[in-house]
């Protein structure tokens, strides 16, 4: 009667002692999970292009002809560019924008002598704003790549409006200067005044008319005083 159990005791120990050692054998063969390889510290290389599932040039990344570290991405054709983000050799930095059809929309320049921003319309400029080294800061308005209208702000704040005519030269241009100075000036095709009109220190007003060579013709000022000119020299004065 007690054989029974003492059997089925024995046969328990022997099902574990080999399960422990198919265990343990199973876990000394079977392979070790691999570690997870690292990041490369450092890659290098010139160019870095990256492709769609067609094989076409999608964006490129690298050192263009001028020295120019250069960020470029590609529309869908793989040939317009869309995004353009530059720093050049001499220490500027440059973003372009592209609306699919014409190479510029937009563009973006900062250097350490101006901030530049143009907007394009058919791939011809048609607004700019800038700031100059100097502090200057400009509106821009074109038309066909031509400058018309600029309104700007002198390093000392005082604005300034000018419309240009043929052959791109200022052919108006209206300054008002926080000291009460004001002037309206129309100019010649060479850029000489030919018609002032002024206020100075807000007190005394004046109109100038000139020749086409910039010399005094005609001088009215409010003292009351009118004085006629002729190659620069007074030739008759009321009262």
């Amino acid at each position: 009667m007690e054989r029974q159990p003492r059997i089925i005791l024995i046969s328990a120990v022997i099902s574990a002692v080999i399960g422990f050692a198919a265990g343990f054998i199973g876990g000394g063969l079977a392979p070790h999970p691999t570690s997870t390889p690292s990041p490369a510290a450092l890659i290098q290389a010139q160019d870095f292009q990256l492709v769609d599932q067609a094989g076409r040039v999608r964006g490129r990344l690298g050192a263009d002809a001028h020295g120019a570290a250069r960020l470029t991405l590609f529309g869908p054709d793989g040939t317009l560019p869309r995004v353009s983000l530059a720093a050049n050799p001499q220490g500027g930095a440059e973003l372009e924008l592209g609306d699919g059809q014409h190479q510029n929309a937009m563009e973006f320049k900062a250097d350490q002598g101006a901030r530049n921003l143009a907007f394009y319309y058919e791939g011809k400029l048609r607004l700019g704003l800038e700031v100059q080294k100097n502090g200057e800061a400009a509106v821009n308005l074109y038309d066909q790549g031509h400058r018309l209208i600029s309104l700007g702000l002198s390093n000392q704040g005082d604005p300034h409006l000018t419309f240009y005519g043929e052959g791109h030269k200022a052919a108006l241009d209206l300054v008002s200067k926080k000291n009460g100075d004001r002037s309206l000036n129309l100019l010649g095709k060479n850029g000489t005044p030919r018609v002032v009109l002024g206020l100075k220190d807000d007190r005394k007003a004046a109109l100038g008319l000139f020749d086409p060579k910039g010399k005094t013709r005609v001088a009215l000022m409010d003292e009351p005083s009118l004085i006629l000119l002729k190659d620069g020299k007074p030739v008759r004065s009321l009262p």
